[in-house]
């Protein structure tokens, strides 16, 4: 919890400098340049496809706390599903040739994008086991994609927000969430979600993660 205070502290001056009267004018806007972003693909090892796209992973932006709650829920679906489609459609990908290390390889490389724009640099260390557990889902729906020939369509949904608040200094979540997979009727889990989100320049990020089973019978769907 130091960590956090140092971390809140932090953003808490860093806003309030942001929050002095300018005594010069902007500087102009430069025009747009574009640039064509480097395929991630392209760093894994030299015998797995470079092949196919991966889509831009998405941090989280503005809003209540239901809806940061809603929002992220919706970019942890995107990360554990990212891959799957490009494993049933991509052609080199489909090869049964493929080597097995390949899938894990790409986990590495799915979970380094959307950890980038979901989870805090410097984070306690519930984000590291956070981060670990999502790479794991990840590539079993990796697995299962390319053994079925099907992607995968795992969502977690917002149930309950139980608590919320907002502050300059960041955000409290207290969420129940189902964990359903595409076209089955039942939950797969319930799980209890207490969340503290910090911002890091304009955007929040994941500082703190903690969840937890909550029996079936105790909400209903």
């Amino acid at each position: 919890m130091k960590q956090l205070a140092a971390l809140l502290v932090g953003s808490l001056l860093a806003s309030a400098l942001s929050g002095c009267t300018e005594l010069v004018p902007d500087p102009p806007v430069p025009a747009p340049v574009t640039r064509s972003a480097p395929n991630p693909l392209l760093q894994l090892p030299a015998d797995c496809p470079h092949s196919g796209a991966l889509a831009a992973s998405v941090g989280l932006g503005e809003g209540s706390e239901a809806q940061l709650a809603a929002d992220m829920l919706a970019a942890v679906d995107q990360w554990v599903n990212a891959g799957s489609a490009m494993l049933t459609n991509e052609p080199q990908w489909v090869d049964s040739s493929v080597p097995d290390h390949c899938l894990a390889d790409l986990a590495q490389v799915i979970g380094a994008m959307h950890a980038g724009t979901l989870v805090a640099v410097g984070g306690d260390p519930t984000t590291a086991a956070f981060r670990r557990t999502i790479i794991k889902e990840n590539l079993l729906n990796l697995q299962t994609a390319r053994a079925q020939g099907r992607a995968s369509e795992v969502k977690r949904e917002l149930m309950v927000l139980q608590q919320g608040s907002r502050s300059p200094e960041g955000a409290f979540l207290n969420l129940i969430v189902r964990r359903v997979n595409g076209g089955e009727p039942t939950p797969r889990a319930v799980e209890e979600w207490t969340v503290i989100l910090a911002p890091q320049g304009s955007q929040l990020f994941i500082f703190h993660v903690e969840r937890k089973d909550v029996k079936h019978g105790s909400y209903s769907w």
